[in-house]
């Protein structure tokens, strides 16, 4: 478990601001349970990173549970409702915290000049950087391009989507009504004291 927590904080500082973006976790605990393998593994990110433990003792603040190929999909794509609304990846808890997190990581800005250039030198880093930033802005261009065509085809023509307008009102009357129940407990509770 080291070893891996060792390699993903590794990775995480590869991008200056990240660390900083993970301070506003801190506190906070994360549950993954892998379906299919049966594993749960909890996150507690903070300013030096993530720390991975298989075992925690204490309140959890956001659920994800889904398989092991489904996990892979929320961390390699952006736009994650597709797996919520098919139930391939289930939220429970502090839902926002859960979104508010994946974003956060979605967001990593890896400069690769500085490891680079340790490895090959600097002209071919920088040569290696140049060509790998105008394929990357290709790819990303026509992955958003085909995103947005597949995106507002499944959302407005097929109506199998919902847009992430809907889907943040639906976690919004989520955490309403979690709220709302909560305080209707607590009101029952003092009624029978």
């Amino acid at each position: 478990m080291l070893m891996l927590e060792s390699v993903i904080n590794r990775y995480l500082a590869l991008d200056p601001e990240m660390l900083d973006k993970l301070a506003e976790f801190d506190g906070k605990v994360i549950k993954l349970e892998i379906n299919g393998i049966n594993r749960v593994l909890y996150m507690l990110p903070n300013d030096r990173g993530i720390q991975l433990k298989t075992e925690h003792e204490g309140p959890v603040d956001t659920v994800l549970s889904g398989s092991p190929v489904s996990m892979l999909k929320m961390g390699l794509f952006s736009n994650t409702a597709d797996l919520l609304l098919k139930g391939d990846i289930e939220i429970t808890g502090d839902t926002r915290l859960g979104h508010r997190f994946k974003n956060v990581l979605s967001q990593m800005d890896i400069d690769w000049a500085e490891p680079l250039a340790n490895i090959v030198g600097d002209s071919i880093a920088y040569q290696l950087q140049q060509s790998a930033r105008r394929f990357g802005s290709w790819r990303k261009q026509t992955v958003q391009s085909v995103s947005t065509s597949v995106s507002e085809y499944l959302q407005e023509e097929s109506r199998d989507v919902v847009s992430q307008t809907e889907l943040e009102i639906f976690y919004d009357a989520v955490d309403q009504l979690r709220n709302d129940a909560d305080r209707l407990q607590a009101r029952i509770k003092s009624l029978y004291r």
